[in-house]
C-alpha cells in the first residue's frame, strides 16, 4: 500500500488524518511531521500514528506528501525536503496562494505537484475540494489524491488557473453565505421570534431547501418559482432585493475575493 505523509497537523491536517482512519487506511500507513511538540505528542496520543521527527524523514518514507502548513512556512519546508523528492512521489499542497511555479523554482528539479483547496466544511465531511496537477501528474495518482480527499467532501478537478476562483467560491463562500444565515435571524427577531426560534427556522429553512433541491435534482430558479405566487408574501420580499441588487453584490464579492487571491498567490 502507497504510504501518506502529513507536513503539518493543523485543524486541516487533523480533518485529514481523520478522514483518511475513518475511511480505513492502517495506521502504519499514515506518518506525519509536526513541529510544535505539544501538538505532536497530542497526535501521537489520539490517533496512534507514527512521527517523523524530520520532514526530510517523512518524504523518504512516503509516497504522497501532503504540505498542510502555513504559506509563510513554505520556502522553509520545501526548502528542506527538496533533496529528498524523486519522480515517484507526488506533492500534494493545500497550501493557499502557493503556485506549482513557486514550489518547482524553490525544489529546483520537475515534481509531481497537485495542489487542493479546501473549504471550512471538510471539518463535518462535507466540504468541497478543489484540486488541480501538473502534467507530469499520472491519472491512476490523480484517482489516488481524489480518494484521500473523498471522505472529506466534493471533490471537483478544475485547472490551476481557476484556483484562485475556487479560492473565492469555495473556500470564502462559507463565511458569505453565513452572512446571510445571520442576517435571516436578525430578521426574525425584528419581526417579533425570539431568537433561538429565529436560529433554529432559519437553520432549517436552509437545510430543507438545499435537500429538496438535491432530492429532486431541482435548478434554484425552478424552487423560487415553486415558491413565488403571484401578489404574494415572497414576490414581495424578492423585490426588495432586487430593488438593492442583491443578486450583483453577492458577485462582485466573490469577484473580489477571487482577485484578492490572486493578489495573495506567489
Amino acid at each position: 500500500m502507497k504510504k501518506i505523509g502529513i507536513i503539518g497537523v493543523g485543524n486541516m491536517g487533523e480533518s485529514i488524518v481523520k478522514a483518511l482512519l475513518k475511511k480505513g487506511v492502517k495506521k502504519e500507513s499514515i506518518i506525519f511531521s509536526e513541529v510544535k511538540k505539544e501538538r505532536a505528542r497530542a497526535v501521537r496520543k489520539i490517533f496512534g500514528i507514527k512521527e517523523a521527527k524530520k520532514p526530510g524523514e517523512l518524504v523518504s518514507n512516503t509516497d504522497y506528501i501532503i504540505l498542510s502548513v502555513k504559506p509563510q512556512d513554505s520556502k522553509t519546508v520545501l526548502t528542506e525536503i527538496a533533496p529528498f523528492l524523486d519522480a515517484g512521489k507526488i506533492i500534494i499542497t493545500i497550501m493557499a496562494g502557493i503556485t506549482t511555479s513557486n514550489i518547482l523554482s524553490i525544489v529546483g528539479k520537475p515534481v509531481k505537484i497537485v495542489k487542493a483547496m479546501p473549504n471550512i466544511c471538510v471539518k463535518v465531511g462535507d466540504g468541497v475540494i478543489g484540486i488541480a496537477h501538473n502534467k507530469i501528474v499520472k491519472k491512476e495518482e490523480v484517482k489516488k489524491v481524489k480518494d484521500i480527499f473523498e471522505p472529506l467532501g466534493q471533490v471537483i478537478e478544475i485547472g490551476e488557473e481557476l484556483m484562485d476562483a475556487m479560492t473565492a467560491l469555495g473556500a470564502s463562500g462559507p463565511a458569505f453565505f453565513l452572512l446571510f444565515l445571520e442576517a435571516m435571524i436578525d430578521a426574525g427577531l425584528k419581526i417579533g421570534i425570539p431568537r433561538e426560534k429565529a436560529r433554529v427556522i432559519s437553520t432549517q429553512v436552509v437545510k430543507g431547501t438545499l435537500k429538496m433541491l438535491a432530492e429532486e435534482g431541482m435548478h434554484p430558479t425552478v424552487m423560487r418559482d415553486m415558491i413565488t405566487s403571484p401578489g404574494g408574501t415572497t414576490i414581495s420580499g424578492i423585490a426588495v432585493l432586487e430593488e438593492k441588487a442583491f443578486k450583483g453584490i453577492i458577485i462582485e464579492a466573490i469577484e473580489r475575493a477571487s482577485r484578492r487571491a490572486k493578489e495573495l498567490s506567489l
